[in-house]
């Protein structure tokens, strides 16, 4: 329930702008006492535990007595009470805190802040069992989660994408959608945290540790093609989240060869504006330059109003060229549209000053700029100035008030994460003076390596004792970056409720102001969060506006991994046949930029909607332009999605023994504890593998081991059809009354996780079971039934073949073969394609009499069978 505006003494509360204020004056209070205060305030009527206080603030209840300690002292104090007066709050000995003040509602808020905030554990009672596809490109790690990461903690054939493409960083490749380049693989939130590379960073507070039974499985996404466009940052992410924002850049893994392709180049690009990497002449010390120039320069031109291509996706776009002949890059006609305006800088130091030079093409004009200062930055950000009047742009009308060594610092270590040196940019940090190392920019620019990294606990304990000391009021920039940071790592850890709350505070923060990537990385995470709570108008208006940002922030990854989310989106709501474009458009963009793992992720993707139209040949098809995935990506559980839907698409081909080696492969590499999903995953698909074969005591055997907790968590469709093929297993065996028993079990369990795809699939099992008991009527009738819901959940080629094929096997044995040849003409579009739609004809042309008829059927449908047994 949303608390209204509320009064007590001179203060008032307004939970939904999050605002406190004294006689009108507006306080400020960290979030973590802003939270703790709403909860004291909501459960007035009571006594709040210290442990139920800590869950409500910080998710968890195991954070430092001391901390919360800290957060009720600010508070007290804010409110003029202390721990002797006790007039808002009173200590209860050996158990917490009561609020004891008198409250009452004020006047009822604006429609527009009639919005529920609550406090993040109570936000954190449900995380995702998938991903999303994500996004790309900003502030050196400002993401969300990418679709690749969504793959990593819940991946399926069709569950984890969004939140690939959630968002993951501005640097980082995204995340389900989406940026560009290697992702980091999530971790599991019931999982101890997975040692990070040794980066050399400073070690994060330590006020807070996390178990695995502080993390709280979220809602679970449902039908297949709902698991196709979670498994996304996020974005990569992806979608979706991801969905990174840092972009990070993937490359091949070592000792495999760049992946090539034999297409005609497109242009990379068609941001108005794309600065290349700097020419230096200065000592090796300079080298950083190349990058970090190039960074600063990009990022002067957008806050100029010029919309300019982001660094990662220059650096990702340039991966496969040679970027030795810069005069070279700065005339060629593929690197960008025709009216792109490319810039190339060159920086020189002579007699202790520094000399940059950019000069800017496009196919009219020729522009030419030249300045020099006592640093080469502040030559930069002049020539930037220089070059934005001369073609019609006002500068920045910001003043730069960074302290040099400060600014040099943030770019140097921006340079080496755009360069993927991660070690690097932790050491230049390490060696920088000691009061650097403590201002709000590096504790950011810390976390941002850290989420990069992997390390997302760090990340959470750095940056929640950052924005405890960074109000909105001393920097709305800095905190709305450091908020969306934060957010990415709770969308890896599979907790989009606490990503979801900040993600709201950075959106306020950072509208209005000139910092399009992060705020587009807010909304697009925050879309990502929508479309795994199914709140498909609100995604929508997200990802809108995230897209608009993108475009202004010149982050084609990031736009890449909007695309993207939409079409997962359409799958999500039942539109395979209209997503299917959408995800074609933005493989090509990300195969253009270079961007690898968003590339093969959306790949996957398109071959799983494939499958839903059954179009098998399709899919499998599309898996050989990702394969051998060890070619793509160097991220284990994408590699484990990548393997699962090319086996599947071979299954669907008739390819039982080059199917097996990879799901063999799968289990042999996955970890019991974190991929336990993706492990009854492969066991479903062993067994279907072993129906196909008629091999029905292997069939039952297999499924058993997929219908796992894990899977019903996270991929509850995949969990439906497991039960459904233990069914199938069970009757071909013989054994009915315990076919019987698990019917009705799966009909309870349908009941109490209410869908109506799981409906139609636990009416469809019924239908089955009474078909096999030869109760022929009471079978007809409710094959009849499960068809309509089939129809009503969406009509999928793939869920109408599974239907009719039973339906009319039944209407033929029975002898009522008008109806089953009526009934037949709704699959025959598929006939040629798949095996089960195939069976269909051979029957009924055999009922019939049909002999040429039933030739032409059973050759098809050998054809197509391959290594299977024909149904």
């Amino acid at each position: 329930m949303t608390l209204p505006p509320l009064r007590f003494g001179a203060f008032e509360l307004d939970p939904a702008a999050r605002e406190l204020r004294r006689d009108g004056e507006r306080l400020e209070l960290p979030s973590s006492a802003f939270d703790g205060l709403v909860y004291l305030i909501r459960h007035r009527d009571r006594a709040v535990g210290r442990d139920e206080l800590m869950a409500a603030i910080w998710g968890r209840a195991d954070v430092a007595d001391s901390l919360l300690g800290q957060t009720l002292v600010r508070l007290r104090r804010t409110l003029g009470d202390s721990g002797d007066i006790q007039q808002w709050i009173r200590t209860v000995p050996r158990f917490g805190y009561r609020w004891v003040g008198a409250v009452e509602e004020s006047a009822a808020a604006p429609p527009s802040l009639q919005k529920t905030v609550l406090p993040a554990a109570a936000q954190a009672s449900v995380t995702t069992a998938a991903g999303v596809a994500q996004l790309g490109g900003a502030d050196a790690a400002e993401s969300a989660a990418t679709a690749a990461d969504a793959a990593g903690f819940a991946t399926n054939a069709s569950a984890a994408a969004a939140a690939s493409t959630a968002p993951a960083t501005a640097a980082d490749p995204p995340a389900p959608v989406v940026t560009a380049g290697a992702t980091t693989a999530p971790v599991d939130p019931t999982a101890s945290p997975t040692p990070a590379p040794h980066l050399g960073l400073p070690p994060a507070p330590q006020a807070i540790t996390t178990h695995a039974a502080d993390m709280r499985p979220d809602a679970p996404v449902r039908r297949r093609w709902h698991g196709i466009a979670a498994s996304a940052a996020v974005v990569f992410a992806a979608v979706l989240l991801y969905l990174a924002l840092a972009a990070r850049h993937s490359s091949p893994a070592p000792g495999t060869p760049a992946a090539t392709t034999t297409t005609a180049r497109a242009p990379a690009t068609a941001a108005p504006a794309i600065v290349l990497p700097a020419l230096v002449d200065a000592g090796e010390e300079w080298a950083w330059l190349r990058l970090g120039l190039m960074d600063l320069l990009a990022n002067r031109l957008r806050r100029g109003d010029l919309p300019t291509a982001s660094s990662e996706s220059v650096v990702a776009l340039l991966r496969e060229r040679d970027a030795r002949d810069p005069a070279a890059l700065l005339e060629a006609r593929d690197l960008a549209a025709a009216g792109t305006l490319r810039i190339l800088p060159d920086v020189q130091r002579r007699d202790g000053r520094w000399l940059v030079r950019l000069r800017a093409r496009d196919e009219t004009r020729h522009v030419d700029v030249e300045t020099r200062a006592d640093d080469a930055m502040s030559a930069a950000r002049e020539a930037a100035d220089t070059l934005l009047l001369r073609l019609g742009h006002l500068p920045p009308s910001e003043r730069e008030d960074t302290p040099q060594d400060l600014a040099e610092l943030l770019q140097r270590t921006r340079a080496a994460m755009l360069a993927d040196q991660l070690d690097l940019a932790g050491e230049l940090i390490r060696r920088a003076d000691p009061a650097l190392r403590v201002r709000p920019e590096i504790t950011l620019r810390l976390a941002q390596i850290e989420l990069r990294a992997g390390d997302y606990f760090a990340v959470e304990r750095r940056l929640l004792q950052l924005l405890d000391e960074l109000p909105a009021a001393r920097d709305p920039e800095l905190r709305g970056r450091a908020l969306v940071t934060l957010a990415a790592s709770y969308i890896r850890r599979t907790r989009p409720q606490d990503a979801l709350r900040h993600y709201d505070e950075a959106i306020t923060l950072l509208r209005g102001r000139k910092a399009p990537d992060a705020l587009g990385l807010a909304l697009l995470g925050r879309g990502l969060v929508a479309t795994l709570h199914d709140d498909y108008d609100a995604a929508l208006a997200d990802l809108g506006l995230a897209r608009a940002e993108t475009e202004a922030a010149g982050n084609e990854l990031g736009t890449g991994q909007v695309d993207l989310n939409l079409g997962l989106i359409e799958v999500r709501r039942l539109r395979p046949a209209t997503a299917l474009p959408g995800l074609t458009d933005a493989a090509a963009r990300f195969e253009r930029l270079g961007a690898q793992e968003e590339f093969v992720f959306t790949l996957a993707s398109i071959a799983e909607v494939q499958q839903l139209l059954l179009d098998h040949a399709g899919a499998l098809a599309t898996t050989l332009r990702y394969w051998p995935p060890e070619t793509h990506s160097r991220n284990e559980r994408l590699r484990h999605k990548l393997r699962e839907v090319r086996a599947e698409a071979l299954l669907e081909t008739g390819q039982l023994q080059a199917a097996m080696p990879l799901l063999d492969t799968v289990l042999a590499e996955a970890d019991a504890d974190l991929d336990a999903a993706t492990i009854a995953r492969v066991h479903l698909a062993k067994g279907r593998i072993a129906a196909a074969r008629g091999q029905s005591a292997v069939v039952a055997g297999e499924a058993a081991l997929a219908r796992v907790k894990a899977l019903a968590d996270n991929d509850p469709i995949r969990y439906v059809q497991a039960w459904r093929l233990y069914l199938q297993g069970l009757r071909g065996q013989g054994e009915l009354a315990a076919a019987g028993r698990a019917t009705a079990e799966l009909q309870a369990w349908v009941q109490a996780h209410a869908d109506p795809w799981r409906e139609a699939q636990a009416s469809l099992a019924q239908a089955e079971q009474q078909a096999a008991e030869g109760d022929t009527d009471a079978a007809l009738a409710q094959f009849e039934r499960t068809l309509r819901q089939f129809d009503q959940a969406g009509a999928i080629p793939d869920d109408l073949v599974e239907v009719i094929q039973p339906y009319t096997d039944l209407l033929v044995r029975s002898g009522r073969l008008d109806a089953a040849h009526a009934l037949s003409a709704r699959i025959a579009p598929w006939a040629d394609h798949d095996l089960r739609a195939a069976s269909v004809f051979v029957r009924l042309n055999t009922a019939l009499g049909r002999g040429d008829a039933r030739a032409a059927a059973e050759r098809r449908a050998r054809e197509l069978a391959g290594e299977r047994q024909l149904p």
